[in-house]
């Protein structure tokens, strides 16, 4: 078998952008032997962390961008058409590399290549680089505490690297739900109307808010119904019990008004403020001038991620690794166990 390997990161399917990656020994070898420079000529040794703008292939080729990632590991990124993608593979394959089988989803390439936001992306790669594995390592070795409690900080961001926070409008109908999700979002995605009851269902749109992946949530407006509407309303409260943050809006022009379902756990906020004088104090917005969006983002980010993670920083880059880190950084009976399972076999 040879000691070569080329395989594609980004998910199957067509796309304006592929990745495929070539590692092992002869990678270097193999990547100066198809491609042909733009400018400054490739060196004879891999320079980690260059990049160079040229072609593969004899004759006019795929005009692609080299990434060299490490002294074993090279990537290609091409045009993402699936013959396209499959030509640039059967290159390295034609020098004897061999193709590795579909990246399992729940390693860090599989993640990498779900990862639905550039911010979150990077927090991977840094993980894929070793950042993670090598903070607990030094943990096992130092026994050092407050590193594990640093590292534990960053738990409830690693959930979030690949599945988006969940986050939903609710409040009485006519308060304008809709027009919010539609304003947060950029384009007309839930349908308007001054009738109460218009919002029948549940209807999600994913946005990225600061670079971070939020599926955002437009309900049904709460209230005492019958029929259709009551069914739209229980779902809405099914989906209350399932979010990360919910947003309570309501209509700055009837201030006095008081709905028991709002908690301490939401955020609320005022709508319509540029019909009235003089807005009830806390946040407000209109979702029909855009006025106070951008305050409401920066809420939304504070208190979905309240300690983002820096460049370079160790972070559980899933669920289940946030979990045993969290639980090792409470139980120090077994730590030493929790964070023997958080390393890949070695």
């Amino acid at each position: 078998m040879s000691d070569t390997r080329v395989s594609r990161l980004t998910p199957p399917g067509a796309g304006a952008i592929a990745t495929i990656a070539v590692t092992g020994p002869r990678a270097w070898q193999c990547v100066r032997a198809l491609f042909r420079p733009a400018g400054r000529p490739l060196p004879e040794s891999p320079e980690t962390h260059a990049v160079w703008l040229g072609r593969l292939g004899e004759g006019p080729g795929d005009e692609v961008v080299l990434a060299c990632t490490g002294p074993q590991a090279v990537e290609v990124h091409c045009h993402g058409g699936r013959r396209v993608v499959r030509w640039v593979i059967e290159q390295f394959l034609a020098l004897g590399c061999v193709e590795a089988g579909p990246t399992p989803p729940h390693s860090l390439l599989g993640l990498l290549s779900r990862a639905p936001t550039l911010r979150t992306a990077s927090i991977l790669l840094d993980q894929l680089h070793g950042a993670f594995d090598s903070a607990v390592r030094a943990i096992l070795e130092t026994g050092d505490r407050d590193r594990l409690a640093g590292l534990a900080r960053y738990a409830p961001v690693g959930r979030h690297l690949v599945t988006p926070w969940k986050v939903v409008i609710a409040g009485p109908p006519n308060v304008g739900k809709s027009s919010l999700v539609n304003a947060l979002a950029g384009y007309q995605r839930a349908i308007v109307s001054e009738v109460a009851g218009t919002t029948r269902d549940v209807v999600s749109v994913p946005l990225a808010l600061d670079g971070w992946p939020v599926e955002l949530t437009d309900t049904a407006g709460l209230r005492h119904a019958d029929g259709l509407e009551a069914e739209g309303i229980a779902r809405a409260k099914r989906v209350l019990a399932t979010a990360d943050l919910v947003v309570w809006l309501r209509d700055a022009s009837e201030p006095t008004t008081e709905y028991p379902w709002e908690t301490a756990t939401g955020l609320v906020v005022w709508n319509k403020i540029d019909r009235v004088a003089s807005p009830p104090p806390g946040l407000g917005v209109s979702a029909q001038t855009g006025q106070g969006i951008a305050e409401l983002v920066a809420a939304l980010v504070a208190r979905l991620v309240p300690d983002p993670p820096p460049p370079g920083a160790a972070v559980p880059y899933t669920p289940e690794l946030a979990d045993r880190i969290e639980a090792a950084a409470a139980d120090p009976e077994r730590t030493v166990a929790l964070l023997r399972d958080c390393l890949p076999p070695s």
